[in-house]
């Protein structure tokens, strides 16, 4: 291809796309439940034109999930994808080990123009022992449906709850009701932290909560009872509070509006700084597009899309250029379906200022996004614009690559006005692999070794728009099967180099394997640390079933699993979480033998008086900061004054006391001395939970005493 045809080809994708855009997850299911739907017309397309229709699906616990299609099986299909958008999973039903976290379930149509109704089917079991975190969120002004048991959540006295995260744009009084036809709801919130904020109350409740903070809405059954249950959940601003919906937008609206010390703020996480930012809710009667726009010479605005929940659908910040009078002009576009949304305007600086607001609805169907062509040896020189394709990844130009062999593909974008992210995603929009630019190189580059088959390689902004250029090579090449697994020795470790002498992953990225064989039942720890990959490990079973994978558990860039198995032989997966060019890591393999650990289950019961030594290690409780716990319990027949006392001089203890439903009574670092812990305070008659635990510290381990006293 000519460089001249390749600019036409590039301006052609911006012109052919003004209205395009990925729909996103707007509807919600649940872990255990059925939800039914339709493909139609005027359902959304994928890159091959073949309909689908997105949930959400949120899971606060590892476990095992199985999802049925039926209706029209035969000419419909589910795909599993993970929050990056990669494929998990596909097929008319999925049977699986899935990991904590937001996923999407895509329905989707095997042909182009297919039509039909479905229902389908989810079941989720979750691992025994280990602690609900993840949970998902509720607006402050929200109705829910869900389903007890649904998660799997128990609390540690073995009730099944579940729960919901709350986020506040300012203070205020929220309001919970929750109703069901099954049991008598109990319902609470804490504190993000797990902190009560209100006693454990029937069907309803009033409390206070700050800004700028996160809270937990939690769920029980008052006898153990299980079924359908609805929250409703109603929040006032305080008198006086500031931070209020500027205005409900109608479906065609505009506002001039400030961001001041006097707007909503949120704390950004690890530097305690503030960003500012105002807010407009809208409601929309049926599906269709909604474009919006903030243009402000003070500040570059990000705007942020959010459904009723508090989850973000969509982002923009800077993607609608640069005017005469250097005015920065952000901008989103997303096709959504009937229901209450939310439109944030944030300001970069600290300082704000004035910015005006534009807002339009317009109902209809969604228009799937176009694709230039893209062949070997291209170089192309466009421009992302504001009516480009909206994609998961931002604005986005989308370019179909058709490989006649297997090969390495080495694309190649830049550019001197944007952020850039470059990604290889197959015909059905997964995410294949990806590359972020890094801080001030300008640069996003990925290199990957793939079958031959039709992709699609997207250039997206993570914030503004402008001039790129994309270069595209391939060379043809056979790609060997991977049929060598380094043997990994039992409590042991290997240090290896990632990169050109390693096998290749479905992703094109190299990948190493390991293979270990346990005689007996054990618990298996395996950790990859590295300080020149961005680790990812995979547990698969000796047929090839994925078991487990992590990405960052050991650290912010070191992946770690920890699972009990069964004797047999199993396999690891080695890789890069993203596109890498390789490096040093190692790998580290760690078992105990013999019956499954309690894990977050107490490892016994204590009593006033007692002492108890123990040993922090892999085998203990995963608590929810990563850190590795032992639990016990503790039941006072009366009210007393209690002394517990937790000294190490291994590690720097720290100790929690919870209630029977998990909620943190108290907690303490050093109130015993040096790096010892203490709590000491009177509590009523009742069950409740010691946590012993490093304080803050994923690798800390050791032995420790429990001491528990009465005053």
């Amino acid at each position: 291809m000519s460089l001249g045809r390749a600019i036409a080809l590039g301006v052609g994708v911006c012109l052919g796309s003004l209205v395009a855009q990925d729909c996103p997850a707007v509807a919600s299911v649940l872990p255990n439940g059925t939800f039914a739907g339709s493909l139609d017309g005027a359902s959304c397309q994928l890159g091959d034109r073949t309909p689908y229709a997105p949930y959400r699906l949120d899971l606060p616990v590892r476990g095992q999930i199985k999802i049925e299609l039926s209706g029209s099986p035969a000419d419909l299909s589910l795909t599993l994808r993970d929050a990056s958008g990669s494929k998990v999973d596909s097929g008319a039903s999925l049977l699986r080990p899935i990991e904590a976290g937001s996923y999407t379930v895509l329905v989707n149509g095997r042909a182009a123009g297919q039509t039909g109704s479905y229902t389908v089917n989810t079941s989720f079991t979750s691992e025994p022992g280990v602690l609900c975190s993840l949970f998902p969120n509720i607006g402050g002004d929200q109705t829910v449906q869900g389903k007890l048991p649904g998660s799997g959540c128990l609390a540690l006295d073995g009730t099944p709850y579940e729960a919901y995260t709350l986020t506040t744009d300012g203070a205020g009084t929220l309001t919970v009701a929750a109703t069901s036809q099954d049991f008598t709801p109990m319902v609470a919130v804490r504190s993000i932290d797990g902190r009560p904020l209100s006693l454990l109350t029937a069907n309803s409740l009033n409390v206070v909560l700050d800004a700028d903070s996160q809270y937990l809405v939690l769920i029980f059954s008052a006898d153990q009872s299980t079924g359908a249950y609805q929250i409703a959940n109603t929040y006032r601003p305080a008198d006086g509070e500031t931070c209020r919906s500027r205005k409900t937008l109608a479906d065609s609206d505009s506002d001039s509006g400030a961001i001041t010390a006097a707007s909503c703020f949120v704390t950004i996480a690890g530097s305690g700084d503030q960003s500012y930012y105002n807010y407009y809710d809208f409601t929309l009667p049926g599906a269709g597009l909604v474009t919006a726009s903030a243009t402000s010479g003070d500040f570059t605005a990000t705007l942020n899309l959010l459904d009723a929940a508090g989850n973000i659908l969509a982002v923009d910040s800077g993607g609608g250029g640069i005017d005469a009078q250097f005015n920065v002009r952000s901008s989103l576009r997303a096709q959504l379906t009937a229901g209450s949304y939310r439109l944030q305007v944030l300001s970069d600086l600290p300082s704000g200022g004035n910015y005006a607001v534009n807002y339009a609805f317009q109902a209809g169907n969604p228009q799937p996004c176009a694709a230039g062509a893209l062949h070997a040896g291209d170089q192309l020189n466009s421009a992302l614009t504001d009516g480009g394709c909206r994609t998961s990844l931002g604005l986005s130009d989308l370019y179909t690559l058709t490989l006649p062999s297997a090969g390495t593909v080495d694309l190649e974008i830049s550019s001197g006005m944007f952020d850039a992210i470059l990604a290889i995603r197959d015909s059905k929009d997964n995410l294949i692999v990806r590359d972020d630019e890094v801080e001030g190189l300008s640069v996003a580059h990925v290199t990957a070794d793939l079958p031959a088959g039709v992709y699609t390689v997207a250039g997206a902004a993570t914030s503004y728009a402008g001039n790129y250029q994309l270069t595209a090579r391939f060379t043809a090449h056979d790609i060997p099967a991977c049929t060598f697994a380094q043997s990994l020795d039992l409590n042991g470790g290997f240090v290896q180099r990632l990169g050109p002498r390693s096998c290749i992953g479905a992703n094109g990225q190299p990948v190493d394997y390991y293979t270990f064989t346990l005689a007996v039942d054990a618990l298996v720890l395996a950790v990859m640390t590295s300080s020149e990959v961005d680790g990812y490990l995979t547990l698969y079973d000796a047929n090839g079933n994925v078991l487990r994978n992590d990405d960052n558990t050991y650290g912010s860039n070191d992946p770690l699993i920890v699972q009990y198995l069964a004797a047999g032989t199993y396999r690891l997966a080695v890789r890069g979480a993203s596109s890498t060019v390789g490096g040093l890591y190692q790998v580290d393999l760690r078992t105990t033998t013999g019956p499954r650990p309690p894990l977050c289950t107490p490892k016994s019961t204590v009593a006033a008086g007692d002492t108890v030594s123990g040993v922090i290690t892999y085998t203990g409780c995963q608590y929810t900061d990563n850190s590795f716990a032992d639990l016990y319990q503790m039941n006072l027949p009366a009210d007393a004054a209690i002394d517990l006392r937790l000294n190490s001089s291994e590690f720097d203890a720290y100790l929690v006391l919870l209630d029977s439903k998990g909620a943190v009574i108290d907690e303490d670092d050093d109130g015993g001395g040096s790096t010892n812990s203490r709590i000491a305070r009177n509590l009523a008659a009742g069950t409740y939970y010691v946590v012993v635990k490093p304080f803050g510290d994923y690798i800390s381990h050791g032995a420790y005493t429990l001491i528990t006293k009465t005053l």
